[in-house]
């Protein structure tokens, strides 16, 4: 069973360390320390995927959510999951924990996509159709696979009668090919790829069995697939715009984490029309666009901050200016508070507070991962996002890698994007940007 970190409200300096983990809120954290963010963002996200389902209920959906990396959207779809709890089985899994994302083909995605709808129906004890899980056997127990994967015939006839069929003993003893590399990866790929049809065919007749079982108890599978906006640019291309057909092929309702790079590629009209729906999380908004600070925004962070720890840890200067200086991103507020309890700590082991220059020192450090990042090449499109009065810039190759590496960042509203500050402040600094 897996087990999840539960954390306690900070009121000691070193403890903040501790609840600006970048983990998702889920089940008790949720409860505990969720802020609703909506009115920076412009949107409920959850609430608009919540209800794009709810009305499809009975047609099976394929439907892309993007955003920006630690903008909160494993938490956001963790509350469109509560949402969803009394009508829907949510079945929802990290990538990350199933593959190699620097490696991953479509194939693979196939295979671990059955293979978790098998095993959570198995742990909700719905029982397979035998003579549909029988058409996977027979897909499967192939002579040339199994003397690939070293797996001796008899063993593997006798797993038969205890395990599930020929599927469940390769479902349950080839778990983890896909998360390194190896032989049996490739083995397992290609004896997939000349049978991909036969393949989707013996999955949907499993899913729409396992779905008509789900509905003997009032309710309908959906898939939640987490961490694919995690994949490099050319990986995300080749399965979302190459293989596009096949991540819509499954009879059953499905989200997608989408990298948000794809939403500025010329392509992505292409990419869209395939799927039945997308939504976007925006960033947390720090700044209008006009430049002009967003209170609100600023409000909100503080409230997250102030539901994980004590206020009166933070001078309120050094709390401010680490809001302003992560662009909205959590992910970086947290990464530079944390530095910031153990830079102090190192200068001063009795302080109590977080200060500015703690505050500016833990910066320093993000700002040297964007001073590794952007080069000679991006300072067009860099100048081009500052100067530009609307702030919405041209889609091309250089503005996918910016906003991957979130050296720009896309907010609410009109949908406009501008420079993450540790990245105007470089430029800024270099005489690039006024």
């Amino acid at each position: 069973m897996e087990k999840r970190f539960v954390m306690e409200r900070a009121t000691e300096l070193r403890n903040i360390v501790r609840v600006t983990k970048p983990e998702p809120l889920k089940d008790e954290n949720f409860k505990k320390f969720f802020v609703e963010t909506d009115e920076a963002r412009g949107i409920n996200a959850a609430s608009m995927l919540s209800d794009f389902f709810s009305i499809n209920r009975d047609e099976p959906q394929k439907v892309l959510f993007l955003g920006h990396r630690g903008s909160g959207k494993s938490t956001e779809l963790f509350r469109f999951g509560e949402y969803l709890k009394d009508e829907f089985r949510i079945i929802n899994f990290s990538i990350k924990d199933e593959a190699d994302v620097a490696d991953l083909e479509y194939s693979d995605l196939i295979f671990i996509i059955l293979r978790k709808l098998y095993q959570q129906a198995k742990n909700d004890e719905i029982a397979i159709n035998e003579h549909v899980l029988s058409n996977l056997d027979h897909y499967w127990h192939d002579k040339t696979l199994i003397e690939s994967l070293r797996i001796e015939k008899a063993v593997a006839e006798a797993d038969i009668t205890v395990k599930g069929g020929f599927w469940g003993f390769i479902s349950a003893h080839v778990k983890g090919i896909f998360s390194i590399g190896s032989e049996t990866k490739k083995v397992v790929r290609d004896f997939i790829r000349p049978r991909l049809s036969q393949l989707l065919i013996n999955a949907n007749n499993v899913i729409d069995d396992i779905t008509t079982q789900y509905g003997k108890r009032g309710k309908v599978p959906l898939l939640v697939i987490e961490d694919l906006d995690k994949l490099d640019l050319a990986i995300a291309e080749d399965l979302f715009l190459k293989r596009k057909n096949i991540l819509t092929a499954f009879n059953i309702h499905v989200v997608y984490t989408f990298p948000i790079f794809l939403h500025y590629s010329e392509k992505f009209n292409e990419i869209e029309s395939a799927f039945d729906h997308y939504e976007l999380l925006s960033m947390i908004k720090v700044k209008e666009v006009t430049g002009e600070r967003c209170r609100r925004g600023h409000e909100i962070i503080r409230n997250i901050v102030r539901k994980r720890a004590d206020l009166n840890l933070f001078e309120p200067e050094a709390l401010d200016y680490a809001i302003e200086k992560s662009g909205g991103s959590l992910r970086h507020l947290f990464e530079v508070l944390q530095n910031a309890v153990l830079d102090i700590r190192v200068r001063n082991r009795e302080a109590q507070k977080i200060d500015r220059q703690a505050v500016e020192n833990a910066y320093k450090k993000l700002r040297s991962y964007f001073e590794r990042t952007i080069t000679a090449d991006h300072l067009l499109i860099l100048k081009s996002v500052h100067e530009s009065a609307d702030k919405k810039p041209t889609a091309d190759g250089t503005l996918k890698e910016l906003l991957n590496c979130m050296a720009v960042i896309e907010y609410n509203g009109d949908r406009w994007c501008d420079l993450h500050p540790a990245v105007a402040d470089i430029l800024r600094e270099k005489g690039d940007i006024e």
